[in-house]
């Protein structure tokens, strides 16, 4: 009986001790989840094949960290439907508000913009006030990285700053080392950060202190894509390649598609061809599994360059092909992103406004008990109230057709030049083309693009490029017809769709408007410099009906009057 009994306290002693091992072990993944993402993985790899093992909330904490694990692999559908598992069970209620803050920066992820910003008002409105600290420093962390990847900067930045200006004993090294890095990432896309801000020294010797590898290799990469814009090509190599190896060892795909495509935009602009070339293809591979667009935009036209400089003409076609596909995507998600962020403005009015509404009701209904009363007075009473609801409401419906029309006008103009957006050109180039194709018209393309443009930004300041951008659209639209159509494609890429419109004409406007940007006087900039542009001419004789294959002639001929020596009109044959 004695044995037997030294034998179950053994046993009982012995699975305590194994629950007391998991829970320690889901804590320590826990805790290294951002910071060693492969040691994670092994972690929680290990604990899905013991979970028969597992108390009830262990099982909770393991489903919560396998969302991470997806995330990190880029199995986003399978994170969403394990984050909604775990909002439908009997979780604690710290567990369930950190799946949904984990969900918010799911749907940045997924580039699911509406629902992410219906979750994060959720969060807000639902969190009590006794909530943890670090909760809450996670919710204003969570809300500064969706808005960051929102493209709503100077939001991002103040929930940023909310957690490093507010820091208390037990804040955690690693939040602070998260909003200092989301701080570098706002100021950097202000284009407030300057190379000797004490922001990111401070940043870097944070998330050291906290293990953060991946956050120090987002730092890095801002401070060298700051490095290169302002012409330090050897120190922005120098930074990328000290932290190349970490960024290999972390293998998160975001951020190896980022430091891979501009690691390639150096080494072409310093003419390391072959090395730009295998960059540009590892960020190709990465930007599979990543929602980083802009790398494949850079990625594709770095490898378009090379094929055009190897004359290697069906290769060129392709890559331009695909960099024109990324572009246009990129520009999408840009629009969709401003468009998601106006819908929640507008919804956030409409929200007021039924408020506004209910108020007003509820004071007809007092009115009305009082007509018992006093008859007349309440008769007139009445009458004032119903006036100030109506007025209410046309108020509100002008506040609706504002609210659509500016909608309508971010999505269709350009907004610095006036002249038709990407998205917008696109639409009516089409349908042109499809008239001219079936009236037998003729239709050119004239796509021309401004020489040396970054080193006005570079020298003269960004305010002085946005007036030479402007500039270049008035003298060029003076020369024009009523029917033309003009569009910013790019940061100073621009296209004139002529249609009925013969080649011989439309080269005839390119050398117009050429030597109109040439005459363009920049003393009144309170700088003295000369403007000039590189433009490319086709028609649909040469490259047919189809858009893509027009702007891609187009772009080739640009390409042949930048490397004949810029400032010149060349024809696509």
């Amino acid at each position: 009986m004695i044995i037997f009994l030294t034998y179950f306290y053994m046993s009982i002693t012995s699975l305590a001790m194994q629950a007391d091992n998991y829970t320690t072990t889901l804590l320590h993944a826990d805790n290294i989840r951002t910071s060693q993402p492969e040691h994670f993985s092994r972690l929680i790899k290990h604990l899905n094949q013991r979970t028969s093992k597992l108390s009830k909330p262990q099982h909770q904490h393991l489903t919560y960290l396998n969302m991470f694990l997806y995330i990190f692999e880029g199995k986003l559908d399978e994170a969403e439907s394990t984050a909604a598992q775990l909002l439908n069970s009997d979780a604690n209620a710290e567990l369930k508000m950190r799946t949904r803050l984990s969900l918010v920066s799911l749907y940045a992820s997924s580039e699911n913009w509406p629902k992410g910003l219906s979750l994060l008002t959720e969060v807000f409105n639902n969190m009590p006030s006794s909530q943890d600290e670090n909760i809450h420093q996670a919710a204003l962390i969570t809300s500064s990285i969706f808005y960051n990847q929102l493209g709503e900067y100077e939001l991002g930045l103040s929930y940023a700053k909310k957690v490093t200006t507010k820091t208390t004993k037990t804040t955690k090294t690693r939040n602070l080392c998260i909003a200092k890095k989301l701080e570098v990432e706002s100021l950097f896309n202000l284009r407030r950060l300057v190379a000797e801000d004490p922001l990111i020294e401070q940043s870097i010797k944070l998330c050291k202190k906290s293990n953060e590898l991946l956050a120090i290799n987002f730092i890095n990469f801002y401070l060298a894509q700051f490095l290169y814009y302002q012409g330090e090509i050897k120190q922005a190599i120098q930074v990328l390649n000290s932290n190349l190896q970490t960024v290999k060892n972390n293998q998160y795909p975001r951020i190896s598609a980022d430091y891979y495509a501009l690691l390639a935009l150096i080494n072409i602009e310093i003419n390391n061809l072959s090395q730009a070339k295998g960059y540009a293809l590892k960020a190709i591979q990465y930007t599979k599994n990543s929602s980083s667009k802009k790398a494949k935009v850079i990625a594709y036209k770095v490898l378009y360059k090379l094929a055009a400089n190897n004359e290697n003409h069906s290769l060129t076609i392709q890559y331009l092909s695909k960099y024109y596909e990324a572009d246009k995507e990129h520009f999408t998600d840009v629009q969709a992103k401003g468009l998601a962020f106006q819908l929640a403005q507008h919804k956030s009015l409409e929200q007021q406004n039924k408020i506004e509404l209910l108020r007003e009701k509820n004071a007809l209904l007092i009115s009305e008990q009082a007509l018992a009363k006093i008859k007349v007075e309440n008769i007139q009473l009445f009458i004032a109230i119903l006036t100030i609801t109506i007025a209410l409401l046309l108020l509100w419906a002008g506040r609706l057709w504002k609210s659509h029309k500016r909608v309508k006008q971010l999505a269709e103009y350009d907004t610095l030049t006036g002249i038709f957006s990407r998205g917008h050109f696109t639409q009516i180039t089409t349908s042109a083309l499809s008239y001219c194709k079936n009236a037998e018209q003729p239709l050119s393309l004239i796509m021309f693009d401004l020489d040396f443009f970054k080193k006005v930004n570079d020298s003269y300041g960004h305010a002085c490029g946005d007036w030479v951008l402007k500039e270049v659209v008035r003298v060029c639209q003076a020369i024009g017809r009523t029917n033309d159509i003009f569009a910013r494609v790019g940061g100073e890429e621009f296209c004139l769709v002529l249609p009925s419109c013969q080649l011989s004409a439309a080269i005839e406007r390119a050398e117009a408007c050429r030597a109109a940007i040439g005459s363009i006087n920049t003393s009144l900039t309170g700088h003295n410099f000369s403007v000039s542009a590189s433009f490319g001419v086709t028609d649909v004789k040469n490259s047919g009906y189809t858009l893509d294959k027009l702007l891609a002639n187009a772009d080739l001929a640009t390409y042949q009057a930048k490397n004949s020596g810029r400032n010149k009109v060349s024809v696509y044959k």
